[in-house]
C-alpha cells in the first residue's frame, strides 16, 4: 500500500510528488499521456521565476521530469479509470492494475473545449486537433494549419508551429484578438502567421485528404471555404474532473485532495499549479501524520 497516489503528471502533480517524497512518504505518480501536461503545448513560458529569458514548455517539462527522476519517484504512464473507498483506504483502478493508497491527490488538469461544429468530431485526431503536442508528429515543413481561436492559447500555439516552418492562418470571431498584447505583437512580426478577424467556423470536412473549413463572416454573413493540411482548435478548456465525484469536489472526504488546473479552472499558470500541488501535498502530510491544523 502506498501513502499517496498522485493522479496527473502536470506541474501540480510533479510538485506534490517531489514534496511528499522529500517528506519520506511512499509516492506513486500516474500520468495517462506524457509528463508535463498542458505545459507541453507552451511555446514560451516567460513568467515563471528563475527563467528571465523565458523557457519553452517542452524544456521546462524536461527539467521537471529530471527532478522527479532525481528523487526516484515511481511514475506510471497509465490512465486511472476509477477511484473507490474500501475500509480506511482507497482503491485506484488503472487499465492494468488496482493500487491501494492511504491518500490521493487528483491533479488531472483540463481538457480542450469542443466547439461543436459539423464534422469536428468525425475528423478529430485525423485532421482536427486540440493540442500542439499531438499535431506536431503529423506535420512536415511548409504544411498549412488553420488555428481557430483568438486567445492566448491560439496565438501561443501558432508561434510554436511557426518554429517548425508551418504556415498558419488564425481565425477568430471577435474584431480584435483577446490574447496578451505581447503575443499579438509577436504574431504580427511572424511572416508565417496571418490573422483573420470576424469569422465564425460552421463546418469542417475532408477534401482530397486535406481539411476544408467553412467560415461565416460575423459582419456580413458571407460564407468562405478555406483549405489547410490540418486544423488546430484552441477555444478554451474545461476541468478534467471525470474522476472527481460530486462529494470529492468539496474536498470533504478525508485523505483526498484536488490540485492544479482541475480545481482552479481558468487560472492556468505554471506558478499557480506548482503552488497548488505543494498546498495539496502539505494537506496530505498533515492528514497522514495525524496532525491538527493550526
Amino acid at each position: 500500500m502506498y501513502d499517496v497516489v498522485v493522479i496527473g503528471g502536470g506541474p501540480a502533480g510533479i510538485a506534490a510528488s517531489i514534496y511528499l517524497k522529500r517528506a519520506d512518504f511512499e509516492v506513486i505518480l500516474f500520468e495517462k499521456d506524457e509528463i508535463g501536461g498542458l505545459l507541453l503545448n507552451a511555446h514560451l513560458v516567460e513568467n515563471y521565476p528563475g527563467f528571465p529569458n523565458g523557457i519553452s514548455g517542452k524544456n521546462l517539462c524536461k527539467i521537471f521530469n529530471n527532478h522527479l527522476k532525481k528523487w526516484n519517484i515511481k511514475t506510471i504512464l497509465e490512465r486511472v479509470k476509477n477511484i473507490s473507498i474500501e475500509d480506511n483506504h482507497y482503491l485506484i483502478k488503472t487499465q492494468r492494475k488496482v493500487i491501494k493508497s492511504k491518500s490521493i491527490i487528483i491533479s488531472t488538469g483540463t481538457i480542450p473545449q469542443i466547439i461543436g461544429i459539423a464534422g469536428e468530431q468525425d475528423l478529430s485526431e485525423k485532421l482536427v486537433f486540440y493540442e500542439v503536442k499531438d499535431l506536431l508528429p503529423k506535420l512536415k515543413p511548409k504544411n498549412s494549419v488553420i488555428v481557430i481561436g483568438g486567445g492566448d492559447a491560439a496565438f501561443d500555439y501558432s508561434l510554436y508551429l511557426a518554429d517548425y516552418d508551418i504556415l498558419i492562418d488564425i481565425y477568430y470571431r471577435s474584431n480584435k484578438p483577446k490574447c496578451l498584447k505581447l503575443l499579438e505583437e509577436k504574431v504580427k512580426k511572424c511572416s508565417k502567421i496571418k490573422c483573420h478577424s470576424n469569422f465564425e467556423p460552421i463546418q469542417i470536412i475532408e477534401n482530397q485528404g486535406k481539411s476544408e473549413v467553412t467560415f461565416k463572416s460575423v459582419k456580413t454573413s458571407e460564407v468562405t471555404k478555406m483549405k489547410s493540411d490540418y486544423v488546430l482548435i484552441a477555444c478554451g478548456r474545461i476541468p478534467n474532473d471525470d474522476l472527481i465525484k460530486k462529494e470529492l469536489k468539496k474536498n470533504n472526504i478525508s485523505g483526498v485532495y484536488i490540485a492544479g488546473d482541475v480545481r482552479t479552472g481558468r487560472f492556468r499558470q505554471v506558478g499557480i499549479a506548482v503552488g497548488e500541488g505543494i498546498r495539496a501535498a502539505m494537506n496530505v502530510e498533515t492528514y497522514l501524520r495525524g496532525n491538527k491544523y493550526d
